[in-house]
C-alpha cells in the first residue's frame, strides 16, 4: 500500500467572509489510500487548508510521503488495531494526521463491508441538525437577500467579527426580526474582551443558543469575559473553536465554556475527535462538530461521527460551487449519510 497527495481545489458559490479574511476558493490537500500494482484506491482523506493555516499542499505532501505504512492492517477486524496504528503515528500538521486518519478508517470500514458508523457501532442512532452559516455581510440590504434563501432552515449560524461591532449587532438583530428559527454565532475570534461584553449585553433579548469563540484563543481572554461581563455574559452559553486544538487544551477551557467546537482537521482526525469528545463529556460540557470548507470526503467523514455529538456544523460542502466528490446529504440543516461501505464517498461521476 502507499499514500498519496494531489491538491483539491474547491470554488465557492460566494465570497465567504469570517473574521479571518474572506475567500473566493480554498485549495485543500486529497489524500488516497492505494493498494496493489494498479494503485487501486482503498480510502480517501483530505487535509483542510484555510488560509489563516500556516501550512500548504506541500507541506502536508512532505508529511504524508515520510511516512511507513508498515504495521498497517487495514484487514484487522476490531477497531483497536486500527487505533493502535494511527496512535504512533509521528506529530505533525494536524491536517495531514487528519487526512491520514480518515482514509484509514474508509479503507478498514470498506474492507469489513459496513458503513463507517456501522463499524465503529453508531448504527441506528440519530443526527443531530446542522447549522447553516451566513458569512458577514457587506451590508444589511445584502444580509436580506443572503437570508431570504435560507430562511425556511431550522438551525443558523452567523459569522460576525466584522471589526464593527455595533455593525455585528446590528446584523444578528435583523435577523432576529425576520428569522424564528434556532440561531447562534460566531465571532472566530473577532472581539476583544471589552467588546464582547458590550455585544453579548447587546444580544441578551435575542434568544442565541450559544456564542462561539467571542474572543482570542486560549482560555485567558474567557476568563477576563466571565469576570468582566454582564448578566448576559453569564447565560449565553459560550462554545470554544479556535481555542480547542489537543486533548491538553480542553481542561483548562471548561470552567468559562460551555461546550467546545471539534474539528477534525484540529484534532488529527475520526480518531482525534472520539477521544476530545470523551474529555469534554467528563467536564460536563456539550459538543459541537464543526467543519471547514470541504469537499464531501471531510465532511461525510465527520458526519459519520455526528451522532455522539450535540450540535452539527457540518455545512461546509454546501457553500463549494462544484463539489468533485459526492457523499453526505445536506437539506436544510438535516444530514444523510450514504449506505454504502467505507465513508461512502465517491468521484462524482462515477458509476453507481
Amino acid at each position: 500500500m502507499k499514500l498519496s497527495v494531489s491538491p483539491l481545489p474547491l470554488a465557492l458559490r460566494h465570497a465567504f467572509r469570517i473574521a479571518h479574511g474572506t475567500s473566493n476558493e480554498r485549495t485543500n490537500a486529497l489524500v488516497q489510500l492505494e493498494s496493489g500494482e494498479n494503485s487501486h484506491v482503498v480510502g480517501l482523506g483530505e487535509a483542510a487548508l484555510p488560509p489563516y493555516y500556516p501550512w500548504t499542499v506541500r507541506d502536508i505532501e512532505d508529511y504524508i510521503t515520510s511516512l511507513s505504512l508498515d504495521g498497517l492492517d487495514i484487514t484487522a477486524r476490531d477497531h483497536v488495531s486500527i487505533l493502535s496504528w494511527l496512535d504512533h503515528l509521528p506529530s505533525g500538521p494536524a491536517p495531514a494526521r487528519a487526512a491520514v486518519d480518515m482514509a484509514v478508517h474508509d479503507a478498514w470500514s470498506r474492507h469489513l463491508g459496513l458503513p463507517l458508523h456501522a463499524a465503529l457501532g453508531l448504527d441506528g442512532r440519530e443526527l443531530p441538525i446542522s447549522t447553516y452559516a451566513l458569512p458577514i455581510p457587506e451590508s444589511l440590504t445584502r444580509l436580506d437577500g443572503m437570508l431570504a434563501a435560507v430562511s425556511s432552515f431550522p438551525f443558523l449560524k452567523l459569522k460576525l467579527g466584522s471589526g464593527d461591532p455595533d455593525f455585528d449587532v446590528a446584523v444578528v438583530r435583523r435577523v432576529r426580526e425576520i428569522y424564528a428559527g434556532t440561531l447562534c454565532v460566531d465571532v472566530n475570534s473577532g472581539w476583544s474582551v471589552e467588546e464582547a461584553c458590550a455585544c453579548i449585553g447587546a444580544l441578551d433579548d435575542c434568544a442565541l443558543a450559544f456564542i462561539e469563540q467571542p474572543v482570542a484563543d486560549g482560555w485567558e481572554d474567557l476568563h477576563r469575559l466571565l469576570h468582566a461581563g454582564s448578566n448576559a455574559t453569564h447565560q449565553i452559553p459560550l462554545v470554544a473553536d479556535e481555542s480547542v486544538q489537543g486533548l491538553d487544551s480542553i481542561p483548562p477551557l471548561a470552567p468559562y465554556v460551555g461546550g467546545i467546537n471539534i474539528k477534525l482537521a484540529k484534532c488529527g482526525g475520526i480518531s482525534g475527535a472520539l477521544r476530545q469528545v470523551q474529555s469534554a463529556r467528563t467536564l460536563g460540557l456539550k459538543c459541537m462538530l464543526g467543519c471547514m470548507i470541504e469537499s464531501s470526503i471531510a465532511l461525510t467523514a465527520a458526519a459519520q461521527i455526528g451522532s455522539v455529538f450535540d450540535w452539527l456544523d457540518l455545512d461546509g460542502t454546501m457553500h463549494t460551487a462544484s463539489d468533485p466528490f459526492e457523499g453526505l446529504r445536506f437539506k436544510q440543516g438535516t444530514i444523510t449519510v450514504p449506505d454504502r461501505a467505507g465513508l461512502g464517498v465517491r468521484p462524482r461521476h462515477a458509476p453507481a
